[in-house]
């Protein structure tokens, strides 16, 4: 193990590459240390935690055996093993990281299949950089990993990898989970989220795209007038039983 505080890009350099990726998202396939002296960027000392041993697997596909997602999770709490919540949401780490350490990865995951100029700046965009909660945990090629392993460890009662199986066998459905704010904001309604979904999978409930959604928008309305990140995700599960049962007509 060779666990070394992390040099993440500086506030200032971070807009200077978002730019200048817009301008040209080529340039993501520079080496990271010739795209620092290109771009005259500048690092800073973080307080992360980063080991630097730690490779995410490529992947071979696109399908959830192939594309490695649930093992590069755990991956990346190793690599960034004292990383808190709180210290998740910083930009300049998930952007370092994308276009440093873990760049062949995230080309890898996300290559470029559009032609089209501006949805190409769009792909980059999104899967090199990092903007908010759903940007975060969605989007972003390195940090979506951390997230979706960090929330998978804190759902209760159920083991790690099924909570994996969970979350990376249907794409639409951990977009559906993660799109609103309501829920991609509170760790205690992503877990009660998650285990009434399992809760009901196993009882032979199948996923349905507009049901589950119809479900996702009671617990944002249900957020809008109850502050439900201080429920603890017991009672949220009780209190989503309801909402899910009624948006499948059960």
């Amino acid at each position: 193990m060779s666990n070394n505080l992390l040099q993440v890009l500086n506030t200032q350099s971070l807009k200077k590459l978002r730019l200048a990726v817009i301008a040209n998202p080529e340039i993501i396939e520079l080496k990271f240390d010739d795209l620092v002296d290109k771009l005259s960027l500048n690092l800073v000392t973080s307080t992360y935690e980063f080991d630097d041993s730690i490779a995410l697997q490529l992947p071979l596909g696109y399908t959830q055996a192939e594309n490695k997602d649930a093992i590069n999770c755990s991956l990346m709490l190793k690599a960034l093993p004292s990383l808190s919540p709180a210290n998740a949401t910083d930009d300049r780490l998930w952007v370092t990281l994308s276009f440093g350490h873990y760049s062949e990865y995230v080309q890898k995951r996300w290559p470029f299949r559009i032609s089209e100029e501006n949805k190409l700046t769009n792909h980059v965009v999104n899967h090199w950089f990092a903007k908010g909660p759903r940007g975060r945990m969605r989007d972003n090629g390195v940090s979506r990993l951390w997230w979706m392993g960090y929330i998978a460890s804190k759902v209760p009662d159920m083991d790690i990898d099924s909570v994996f199986e969970l979350l990376f066998a249907n794409s639409d459905y951990r977009s559906s989970l993660l799109e609103r704010t309501g829920s991609s904001n509170a760790l205690s309604v992503l877990v009660a989220v998650l285990k009434i979904s399992n809760e009901f999978f196993t009882k032979g409930v199948a996923y349905e795209r507009e049901k589950f959604r119809e479900f996702m928008r009671q617990v944002n309305f249900l957020g809008g007038r109850r502050n439900l990140a201080a429920i603890s995700h017991s009672d949220l599960v009780d209190l989503f039983r309801p909402l899910y049962e009624q948006a499948y007509k059960i």
